[in-house]
């Protein structure tokens, strides 16, 4: 690593500043300690010593540093530009970055569920599978409750439950299997389930065309995490962080080809394949940025401010890998956004704010789209930051 800059720090000194527009770079500590806190979820600060990462999410993405971090004594740092990333050969680096994206994901994601849920016992208590079965089978999604429902008397064949079940299992048929493409691609009709909150499966989705929802139960509703569409990378194995939340259930929202390749896979081709390497990195980076203002949104108090937050986050998702899309047709309603908020105010309700919005649409599907990408992000970003 002798070949990055190295920096030092003094007790006190601000790092990195909450807000600001990220630089080029971020720091990995090589001796000393750090503090990281922040405006937006004031109850999280914590400390980061060496080997930590600092300030790659923003840098990567090009978005305002979302908190402060201070040196708590004296530190030294090593400092990497950004878009150095994709001629990094050291793979022991590679695997600490992938590592670490991966990880404040999953934190950042733990943190929202928990302001999400409405008790504790939605924190440690997943609901049971006979809720989660009814509550996607009235949505519709009858391959997820066919999978879930099988899988189901797999678990627990004597249950209680059987006869509701079998019931079940009769009123329904599962979609037909993907059809195989060539190598590792695979062409799935909308609908199907890749994986469920009761079945992981240790595979990794890559999006060639068409969209994924991901979803978990929680409060008695379908919340959506995200919707994925071309370029996006899924990862189908089980959360690193043992909490119920972070299980979700993968629905392919319009026909689509996907390829399914393992983790080792996936590892060997970002480390192979340079371009690719920066678009995981950037779609990670992405995730915890999402992750965050759901976080930002939840918190804030003025409905008008929440919907502007949600929406922005949607709009970065959709528009990473295409930074040139003029107008978004989103596949979330407002159904989608209230579950994400916990909003409790009627459809029509929501509406009448969401018509104060400048560039927002609602269609006849209530699905939520955007007439101006560009002057949506240039008009609200204030709100954001």
């Amino acid at each position: 690593m002798s070949k990055y800059d190295t920096i030092k720090f003094n007790k006190d000194d601000i790092i990195i500043k909450s807000g600001e527009k990220p630089l080029n770079h971020f720091y990995i500590i090589l001796k000393g300690k750090t503090t990281c806190y922040n405006d937006f979820y004031k109850s999280y600060k914590y400390n980061n010593e060496k080997g930590s990462i600092l300030g790659l999410v923003s840098s990567t993405i090009n978005e305002p540093y979302f908190s402060t971090i201070e040196a708590e004594e004296e530190t030294e740092v090593i400092k990497i530009k950004t878009d150095s990333i994709i001629n990094i050969s050291n793979e022991e680096l590679l695997d600490k970055i992938y590592n670490y994206l991966y990880l404040i994901l999953e934190t950042w994601l733990s943190k929202y569920y928990t302001i999400l849920a409405k008790n504790k016992v939605d924190l440690y208590n997943k609901y049971d599978i006979l809720t989660m079965i009814k509550i996607y089978k009235n949505n519709g999604y009858t391959d997820v409750v066919h999978k879930m429902a099988s899988k189901y008397m797999h678990m627990f064949p004597d249950t209680d439950d059987a006869d509701e079940i079998k019931k079940i299992l009769n009123d329904i048929k599962p979609l037909e299997k993907p059809k195989h493409i060539i190598g590792t691609s695979f062409e799935f009709k909308k609908g199907y389930c890749l994986y469920s909150e009761i079945s992981s499966s240790n595979h990794i989705y890559i999006i060639k065309s068409g969209k994924v929802g991901i979803y978990c139960i929680l409060n008695e509703k379908q919340i959506i995490r995200n919707i994925y569409s071309e370029g996006y990378i899924i990862n189908g194995y089980p959360p690193s962080l043992e909490y119920k939340p972070l299980l979700t259930t993968a629905i392919i929202l319009e026909d689509s080809v996907i390829n399914i390749i393992s983790k080792k896979e996936l590892v060997k081709m970002i480390n192979k394949d340079r371009e690719l390497r920066m678009d995981f990195i950037k779609m990670a980076s992405i995730k915890v940025h999402n992750a965050i203002l759901k976080i930002k949104s939840i918190n804030t108090k003025e409905l008008n401010k929440k919907l502007i937050i949600i929406i922005y986050s949607i709009i970065k998702m959709e528009t990473l890998f295409n930074n040139d899309i003029k107008t978004l047709k989103s596949l979330y309603k407002i159904d989608d956004i209230k579950n994400m908020l916990n909003i409790k105010m009627s459809n029509k309700d929501i509406c009448l704010e969401l018509e104060k919005v400048k560039y927002i649409e609602i269609d006849s599907l209530n699905n939520i789209n955007i007439s101006d990408v560009k002057n949506y992000i240039e008009e609200y970003k204030n709100y954001i930051f």
